[in-house]
């Protein structure tokens, strides 16, 4: 797509998975990508991988649930870089599936910080530079885990994963008229190393069975999503969110 040569990105959770996933491609359209990840050495791994295709990729360390972090971070990138044209957000998750009457009280507000409040923060920390120029692309990863009930979920996961659906729609609705466009991607189950650690071979297979595709999906599935939506060529699509899930669940 050369209509991406000379952008600029930043790409959280970019160490691992669809991170990684997406800001690889996104890089091999000539974007120059920022990796924003509280595992340095993960962001620099990526980073090398990305220079040694041919991209222009850096990596930074922040605490995304932390605002003066998120901020200088995001400031910082977008003044060396001279602009901002997308955020893909993917940082987040939850480290084990532990079910309603289960869930420790103290495991809330972790889960939930990582993943909505963060987004709350590059919101609010990208969106100057976009409406500056007028124009810009926020790309946050949701999950099935927040329109479906098919498979079990932990319950500060799912609260986290609908708002950012809500805080999606927000934020499009705040931020069309200058020219930027905030949309969600709602996988399923990825193939990444988190999912594989968290989930039962049993649960795997279930998932698997309940799947119309058979199987689950590939980083690069879902990061074939993410770079759409923040391409120029999705310029007409805002607030919605695209489900990415092998058919788990039709809506």
């Amino acid at each position: 797509m050369d209509s991406f040569i000379g952008q600029t990105a930043i790409v959280t959770g970019g160490a691992t998975g669809i991170g990684a996933a997406a800001a690889a491609s996104l890089a091999a359209q000539g974007v120059h990508v920022c990796i924003l990840d509280l595992d340095a050495a993960g962001a620099e791994a990526v980073v090398r991988d990305i220079k040694g295709s041919g991209g222009t990729a850096s990596a930074s360390r922040a605490d995304l649930t932390d605002w003066k972090d998120t901020q200088a971070a995001v400031d910082a990138f977008a003044k060396g870089a001279g602009r901002l044209d997308i955020v893909v957000h993917s940082a987040g998750g939850f480290p084990a599936y532990v079910s309603l009457i289960d869930c420790p009280v103290e495991a809330w507000d972790p889960v939930v910080n990582s993943n909505l409040r963060s987004m709350f923060y590059l919101l609010k920390a990208a969106a100057p530079h976009m409406m500056q120029r007028r124009y810009g692309r926020f790309v946050s990863l949701s999950s099935m885990a927040a329109r479906s009930g098919v498979n079990p979920n932990p319950p500060h996961y799912t609260a986290a994963k609908g708002g950012m659906l809500a805080l999606t729609r927000q934020a499009a609705r705040d931020l069309g008229p200058y020219g930027i466009t905030v949309n969600a991607v709602a996988p399923a189950n990825v193939q990444t190393p988190r999912t594989r650690a968290i989930r039962t071979p049993e649960r795997i297979a279930h998932i698997e069975r309940t799947t119309p595709l058979g199987r689950l999906a590939e980083p690069q599935e879902i990061a074939n999503a993410v770079v759409w939506l923040a391409s120029p060529q999705a310029s007409y699509v805002t607030g919605t969110t695209m489900d990415v899930n092998g058919g788990a669940t039709m809506i």
